[in-house]
């Protein structure tokens, strides 16, 4: 039980950062010294009382005060061992004073912010919290604890835990890295796929928000020959950025300095040369809200702001992964507003038709399964479609969405008359069971979405067979499913590789077919700006030029 000597008051009226179970070993410590110095416990009190309504009024403790406060601070090693009462009243001064962008705090708030010291060291340090997110928190559990992000960065520079963006990791390896996921990601996407693609990928942890249709907004992709508003997605990236290493709210602007190496070297990245585009469009205030929003104006401002306000309100571990994929769909972006095609130039002969499928017949091509799928295209035209049979997903991007492209497969045939659809399934390497099982769960739901479409209204669902065709260069030898019905519809799964296809494709074809279905399923796709330059040198090396 807390004593309740005139003593103790006093020392409790400090409000240092002790823990609870060491409040008792400061208030000895500073008995001790009381007694030290010749004076009684209710006399010392007296002293102490009267430095103490010194330092509220002044704003400056005496040298007694200093030492009392000393005593306690050092009576409790293993709480925190940085702060002794010069540390402390010294981080104390830069609150009362202010500095900078921030606003100096009361004696009581400085106070009490000094009394979770140990808290904040503990949310840096082990939690990796950036001083917004700190504060943040301080906000939401201690209503008289609303500080900025600059009074936690005050206690966090004295404790050697400020949080900060390394120019190298934040920079260039980070790029790299969101690189390599946009790779993986947006092959060959165009804007919209690469929305639709992003928003999926979103949709794992944000299954709630429509993420795809924040990302469209913002990207402008519904407004032909518009450029985005460059501005608000390089201040989306920036506001992505520190959540690569530090639990930080993604809508606060300031703590990382944007106007520091990283974010400009950051911005520098963009197609764009409008200075500095967060000191531009939201320099007056410390976080993207609704009220910013509403003073810009716009379906993309407001975009913004949801988008952050989503992510901001995910655990730690899932707003990384959203943001990684963000930040992969920005990269994206900037690639598809910039890069210049460099077409390929080739004689088009059933001699390169050979060439060509005969490589993919062998090896695969390491580019995402993009020429592999641009050739299934070609063969399978030659293949399935015959008269009666209509073709869906020709020429789409390799990552495009089977359930939003209300698609069977990669590519699919239907036949309405004869209540039967072909789906065929590219796939580079070898092809695994559990690939074959997660396309089923996927599968489910699509045929679903065809029988409430128009399957159903034209017939039971059991007058209907779909057959999968996984094209693949190798597979399991075993354990993958033949048949299994779905919503009532047959489901037939087969597995062939590429030589197969090709001799399909070659069976009832001309020379002037497979040349046609050459140029416009392959050189004709593989020539869009939606393809990587990589991509088309790989072609120019399997073909020789």
């Amino acid at each position: 039980m807390a004593e309740a000597t005139p003593l103790a008051q006093v020392v409790h009226s400090w409000e240092l950062p002790l823990a609870i179970d060491q409040e008792a070993a400061a208030l000895d410590a500073v008995a001790a010294l009381g007694s030290a110095k010749g004076l009684k416990p209710e006399d010392y009190a007296l002293v102490l009382e009267t430095a103490t309504e010194r330092w509220q009024v002044t704003g400056t403790a005496d040298p007694q005060l200093r030492r009392a406060v000393d005593e306690a601070l050092k009576s409790a090693p293993d709480v925190l061992d940085e702060i002794d009462a010069k540390a402390y009243f010294e981080m104390y001064g830069r609150l009362r004073d202010g500095s900078g962008d921030v606003a100096s705090l009361t004696h009581s708030v400085s106070r009490r912010l000094l009394s979770r010291a140990s808290l904040v060291a503990h949310l840096l340090g082990e939690e990796r919290f950036s001083c917004s997110q700190a504060a943040r928190l301080l906000a939401a559990t201690e209503g008289s604890l609303d500080v900025p992000h600059g009074a936690i960065s005050v206690i966090a520079r004295k404790l050697g835990l400020l949080p900060g963006l390394d120019r190298d990791a934040a920079g260039q390896e980070l790029w790299e890295s969101d690189q390599a996921l946009s790779l993986a990601l947006f092959p060959d996407s165009s804007v919209e796929e690469t929305s639709t693609i992003a928003g999926d990928q979103a949709e794992i942890w944000l299954p709630e928000v429509d993420v795809e249709l924040l990302l469209r907004r913002l990207s402008r992709s519904g407004q032909p020959n518009e450029e985005p508003f460059w501005p608000y997605l390089q201040m989306l990236h920036w506001c992505l950025t520190p959540i690569e290493f530090y639990d930080h709210p993604a809508s606060y602007l300031y703590e990382f300095a944007p106007r520091g190496h990283v974010g400009l070297d950051l911005f520098k990245r963009y197609p764009t040369a409008t200075g500095n585009p967060v000191l531009n469009n939201a320099k007056a205030v410390q976080t993207l809200n609704s009220t910013w929003a509403r003073n810009r104006g716009g379906d993309d401002a407001h975009s913004l702001v949801s988008l952050l306000g989503t992510i901001e309100s995910l655990p730690f571990v899932p707003r990384r992964q959203v943001a990684r994929v963000l930040r992969a769909w920005l990269l994206r972006l900037i690639e598809l507003r910039t890069v210049e095609p460099v077409p390929i130039q080739a004689e088009i002969t059933d001699e390169l038709f050979t060439v060509v499928t005969d490589y993919v017949t062998e090896n695969e091509t390491y580019t995402q399964g993009v020429i592999e799928q641009r050739v299934v295209d070609a063969l399978s035209v030659l293949a399935f479609a015959k008269q009666g049979w209509r073709a869906r997903g020709l020429g789409d991007g390799v990552n495009a969405s089977n359930l939003s492209r209300h698609k069977l497969g990669d590519v699919e045939f239907a036949n309405v008359d004869e209540r039967c659809a072909i789906a065929l399934e590219a796939h580079g390497g070898h092809l695994s069971v559990t690939y074959v099982n997660d396309h089923a769960r996927s599968l489910s739901r699509i045929i679903e979405q065809r029988l409430g479409e128009s399957w159903s209204a034209l017939d039971d669902p059991e007058a209907w067979t779909v057959e999968v065709l996984f094209v693949a260069h190798s597979r399991d030898s075993s354990g993958l499913p033949s048949a299994e019905v779905l919503h009532g519809v047959n489901v037939v799964y087969k597995y062939i590789d590429y030589r197969e296809l090709v001799d399909r494709a070659r069976e009832d074809s001309t020379v002037a077919d497979r040349i046609t279905a050459f140029e416009v399923h392959v050189i004709e796709k593989l020539n869009a700006d939606t393809v990587r330059e990589s991509t088309r040198e790989k072609f120019r090396e399997i073909i020789g030029s």
